[in-house]
Protein backbone atom coordinates (compact mmCIF):
# COMPACT_ATOMS: atom_id res chain seq x y z
CA UNK A 1 0.00 0.00 0.00
CA UNK A 2 1.43 3.38 -1.00
CA UNK A 3 1.15 5.84 1.87
CA UNK A 4 0.46 9.87 0.14
CA UNK A 5 0.43 12.30 3.20
CA UNK A 6 -1.71 15.61 1.96
CA UNK A 7 -2.56 18.02 4.39
CA UNK A 8 -5.81 18.46 6.48
CA UNK A 9 -6.92 21.40 4.55
CA UNK A 10 -6.03 20.21 0.80
CA UNK A 11 -7.58 17.51 1.43
CA UNK A 12 -10.84 18.74 2.14
CA UNK A 13 -10.49 21.48 -1.16
CA UNK A 14 -9.76 18.55 -3.24
CA UNK A 15 -12.75 16.46 -1.57
CA UNK A 16 -15.61 19.36 -2.93
CA UNK A 17 -13.42 19.05 -6.00
CA UNK A 18 -14.80 15.37 -5.86
CA UNK A 19 -10.79 14.38 -6.70
CA UNK A 20 -11.04 10.26 -7.05
CA UNK A 21 -7.31 9.51 -7.46
CA UNK A 22 -4.21 10.85 -6.53
CA UNK A 23 -1.46 10.38 -9.16
CA UNK A 24 1.70 9.47 -6.62
CA UNK A 25 4.97 7.63 -7.06
CA UNK A 26 5.02 4.13 -6.11
CA UNK A 27 8.37 2.94 -4.08
CA UNK A 28 10.22 2.46 -7.29
CA UNK A 29 8.96 6.21 -7.71
CA UNK A 30 6.21 5.39 -10.73
CA UNK A 31 3.50 7.00 -11.03
CA UNK A 32 0.75 5.62 -9.76
CA UNK A 33 -3.32 6.31 -9.18
CA UNK A 34 -4.37 6.31 -5.72
CA UNK A 35 -8.27 5.92 -5.16
CA UNK A 36 -9.53 8.93 -2.62
CA UNK A 37 -12.37 7.08 -0.75
CA UNK A 38 -13.57 10.53 0.80
CA UNK A 39 -14.47 12.70 -1.81
CA UNK A 40 -18.16 14.35 -2.18
CA UNK A 41 -19.06 13.08 -5.05
CA UNK A 42 -20.82 15.20 -7.65
CA UNK A 43 -23.64 16.30 -5.58
CA UNK A 44 -24.56 17.07 -1.39
CA UNK A 45 -26.76 18.64 0.81
CA UNK A 46 -24.84 20.06 3.70
CA UNK A 47 -26.18 20.98 7.33
CA UNK A 48 -25.14 24.57 7.50
CA UNK A 49 -24.72 27.82 5.50
CA UNK A 50 -22.43 30.58 6.69
CA UNK A 51 -22.41 33.65 5.27
CA UNK A 52 -19.12 35.49 4.80
CA UNK A 53 -18.17 39.48 3.93
CA UNK A 54 -16.88 38.77 0.32
CA UNK A 55 -15.32 36.69 -1.74
CA UNK A 56 -11.66 36.47 -0.13
CA UNK A 57 -13.21 35.74 3.12
CA UNK A 58 -15.30 33.35 1.31
CA UNK A 59 -11.83 31.38 0.17
CA UNK A 60 -10.19 31.87 3.26
CA UNK A 61 -12.86 29.81 5.18
CA UNK A 62 -12.08 27.33 2.88
CA UNK A 63 -8.33 27.11 5.07
CA UNK A 64 -10.51 24.58 7.50
CA UNK A 65 -13.81 23.53 7.04
CA UNK A 66 -15.92 20.26 6.36
CA UNK A 67 -17.32 20.35 2.70
CA UNK A 68 -19.80 17.58 3.28
CA UNK A 69 -21.29 19.96 6.55
CA UNK A 70 -20.75 23.63 5.69
CA UNK A 71 -20.57 25.74 2.47
CA UNK A 72 -19.69 29.60 2.57
CA UNK A 73 -22.13 31.63 0.80
CA UNK A 74 -20.38 35.30 -0.37
CA UNK A 75 -22.48 38.33 1.37
CA UNK A 76 -23.79 39.49 -2.35
CA UNK A 77 -26.01 36.05 -2.63
CA UNK A 78 -28.16 36.67 0.90
CA UNK A 79 -30.66 37.34 -1.12
CA UNK A 80 -31.22 34.14 -2.68
CA UNK A 81 -31.34 32.75 0.84
CA UNK A 82 -34.39 34.46 1.93
CA UNK A 83 -36.87 32.45 3.44
CA UNK A 84 -34.56 29.93 3.30
CA UNK A 85 -35.07 27.97 6.63
CA UNK A 86 -32.55 24.95 6.91
CA UNK A 87 -34.14 21.67 8.17
CA UNK A 88 -31.05 18.67 7.23
CA UNK A 89 -32.69 15.72 6.30
CA UNK A 90 -30.17 12.63 6.41
CA UNK A 91 -32.52 10.56 4.43
CA UNK A 92 -32.42 13.26 1.11
CA UNK A 93 -30.35 12.19 -1.34
CA UNK A 94 -29.27 14.01 -4.74
CA UNK A 95 -27.72 12.10 -7.77
CA UNK A 96 -26.32 12.59 -11.02
CA UNK A 97 -28.09 11.01 -13.81
CA UNK A 98 -26.68 12.70 -17.22
CA UNK A 99 -23.50 14.46 -17.95
CA UNK A 100 -22.54 16.04 -21.05
CA UNK A 101 -20.46 18.75 -22.13
CA UNK A 102 -23.16 20.96 -22.57
CA UNK A 103 -25.53 19.46 -20.23
CA UNK A 104 -25.71 17.90 -16.80
CA UNK A 105 -28.68 16.52 -14.76
CA UNK A 106 -29.77 15.31 -11.16
CA UNK A 107 -32.65 13.55 -9.24
CA UNK A 108 -32.93 15.16 -5.54
CA UNK A 109 -36.00 13.14 -2.82
CA UNK A 110 -35.91 14.99 0.28
CA UNK A 111 -38.70 15.73 3.38
CA UNK A 112 -37.55 19.55 3.82
CA UNK A 113 -36.07 21.75 1.51
CA UNK A 114 -32.59 21.39 1.35
CA UNK A 115 -29.50 23.19 0.28
CA UNK A 116 -27.47 20.99 -2.30
CA UNK A 117 -23.61 21.48 -3.29
CA UNK A 118 -22.99 20.86 -6.82
CA UNK A 119 -19.33 19.73 -7.53
CA UNK A 120 -19.40 22.04 -10.82
CA UNK A 121 -17.40 25.32 -11.62
CA UNK A 122 -19.80 27.93 -11.47
CA UNK A 123 -19.82 30.09 -14.45
CA UNK A 124 -23.07 32.12 -15.12
CA UNK A 125 -22.42 33.41 -18.40
CA UNK A 126 -24.31 30.67 -20.46
CA UNK A 127 -25.34 27.79 -17.60
CA UNK A 128 -28.71 28.10 -16.75
CA UNK A 129 -30.48 25.73 -13.58
CA UNK A 130 -33.81 24.29 -14.33
CA UNK A 131 -36.26 22.84 -11.37
CA UNK A 132 -38.68 20.53 -13.21
CA UNK A 133 -38.09 22.59 -16.37
CA UNK A 134 -38.32 25.79 -14.99
CA UNK A 135 -35.92 28.50 -15.06
CA UNK A 136 -34.61 29.06 -11.40
CA UNK A 137 -31.46 30.92 -9.96
CA UNK A 138 -28.32 29.36 -8.69
CA UNK A 139 -25.47 30.43 -6.85
CA UNK A 140 -21.29 30.28 -6.25
CA UNK A 141 -20.80 28.65 -2.88
CA UNK A 142 -17.25 27.52 -1.40
CA UNK A 143 -15.89 30.51 -3.38
CA UNK A 144 -16.18 28.29 -7.55
CA UNK A 145 -18.86 26.19 -7.02
CA UNK A 146 -22.45 25.71 -7.30
CA UNK A 147 -25.18 25.97 -5.09
CA UNK A 148 -29.36 25.75 -4.87
CA UNK A 149 -31.71 25.21 -2.64
CA UNK A 150 -33.83 22.39 -3.67
CA UNK A 151 -37.80 22.16 -2.45
CA UNK A 152 -38.93 18.92 -0.60
CA UNK A 153 -39.96 16.37 -1.96
CA UNK A 154 -38.62 14.11 -5.59
CA UNK A 155 -37.49 16.67 -8.18
CA UNK A 156 -35.04 16.89 -11.27
CA UNK A 157 -32.75 19.56 -11.34
CA UNK A 158 -30.75 20.48 -15.10
CA UNK A 159 -27.73 22.76 -15.70
CA UNK A 160 -27.59 23.48 -19.45
CA UNK A 161 -25.17 25.50 -21.26
CA UNK A 162 -27.04 28.30 -23.51
CA UNK A 163 -25.15 31.57 -23.77
CA UNK A 164 -26.79 34.13 -25.56
CA UNK A 165 -23.59 34.55 -28.08
CA UNK A 166 -24.08 30.15 -29.21
CA UNK A 167 -28.07 31.46 -30.29
CA UNK A 168 -26.76 34.80 -31.56
CA UNK A 169 -24.49 32.79 -33.76
CA UNK A 170 -26.72 30.11 -34.89
CA UNK A 171 -29.46 32.97 -35.91
CA UNK A 172 -26.24 34.58 -38.12
CA UNK A 173 -25.45 31.31 -39.59
CA UNK A 174 -29.03 30.16 -39.95
CA UNK A 175 -29.70 33.64 -42.09
CA UNK A 176 -26.73 33.21 -44.21
CA UNK A 177 -27.18 30.06 -45.14
CA UNK A 178 -31.38 30.77 -45.83
CA UNK A 179 -29.74 33.90 -48.16
CA UNK A 180 -27.13 31.43 -49.73
CA UNK A 181 -29.75 28.99 -50.89
CA UNK A 182 -32.07 31.93 -52.25
CA UNK A 183 -29.18 33.30 -54.30
CA UNK A 184 -28.86 29.89 -55.30
CA UNK A 185 -32.29 29.41 -56.65
CA UNK A 186 -32.69 32.64 -57.76
CA UNK A 187 -29.46 32.13 -60.09
CA UNK A 188 -30.75 28.22 -61.03
CA UNK A 189 -34.18 30.24 -62.10
CA UNK A 190 -32.37 32.72 -64.50
CA UNK A 191 -30.40 30.00 -66.19
CA UNK A 192 -33.10 27.94 -66.67
CA UNK A 193 -35.26 30.68 -68.08
CA UNK A 194 -31.98 31.74 -70.37
CA UNK A 195 -32.21 28.25 -71.64
CA UNK A 196 -35.79 28.24 -72.16
CA UNK A 197 -36.40 31.36 -74.37
CA UNK A 198 -33.05 30.44 -76.41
Amino acid sequence: MIEFQISKNNQDVLNMLNTKYFIVPDNNKQPVAQFNPVACGNAWFVKEIKMVADADAELKSLDKFSPKETVFIDKRFEDYLKGFNMQFDSSATINLTDYKANYLSYQSNSATEQFAVLSEVYYPKGWNAYLDGKLVEHVRVNYVLRGMRVPAGNHKIEFKFEPATYYTGEKIAFASSATLILLFVSVMVMEIRKTLKA
